[in-house]
């Protein structure tokens, strides 16, 4: 499975001392020419043989081999990345340690970095709220309208209680009416006793 190389390291998953991570390395690479070879070996199998479905088992482990050293060249090649990075990093820090007993412009310029660090913290914290209400509400959503659609197929099915909604909506019409008129009314009142 491909890693993603934001996730190869962290405070909480340190990267693999040198001599662990050589072993593994190592390790890998056997099982791959191991692979290598059973492809070849069946590929003289198969050559001798007449069925094309061995030939289409045959297509689909190199992909598998070759799939898999890809896998193998891109994690290898982000965890070298995240190396150098960490290493850019720890020098960054060291600086910076150096540099606190100092009152200098570059501890101005890291509590900056420090306050920017947070908000951009705060910042994908909010979004990711943002994202989980939006998921919620497109939820709620899809129920509601589901719903609504097997309300219409009751009203559609049962004519009478189609009749009976359609007179609760006139009636809630009328209700919503009686009470916009009181309502304009009291305004009117109010304004004429105040300015009358």
């Amino acid at each position: 499975q491909r890693m993603h190389s934001d996730i190869l390291y962290d405070e909480e998953n340190p990267l693999m001392e040198g001599h662990e991570e050589a072993a593994l390395a190592i390790e890998v690479e056997q099982l791959l020419s191991a692979l290598s070879e059973c492809n070849e070996r069946m590929a003289q199998c198969v050559q001798t043989g007449t069925r094309t479905a061995n030939a289409a088992l045959l297509q689909r482990y190199r992909e598998i081999y070759f799939d898999y050293k890809r896998d193998f060249d891109e994690t290898a090649c982000a965890i070298q990345r995240k190396r150098e990075q960490v290493e850019l990093f720890r020098g960054a820090t060291n600086q910076r340690n150096a540099a606190q007993g100092e009152d200098t412009g570059m501890n101005h310029l890291y509590r900056e970095q420090d306050a920017i660090n947070s908000s951009l913290k705060s910042a994908g914290s909010v979004i990711g709220q943002a994202d989980e209400v939006r998921s919620a509400l497109w939820s709620q959503r899809m129920t509601l309208s589901s719903a609504g659609g097997t309300l219409g197929q009751i009203g559609n099915a049962y004519p009478s209680i189609g009749r009976v909604i359609v007179a609760i909506q006139q009636r809630k019409y009328r209700d919503n009416m009686v009470v916009g008129l009181v309502i304009a009314s009291c305004i009117c009142f109010t304004l004429w006793w105040l300015f009358g």
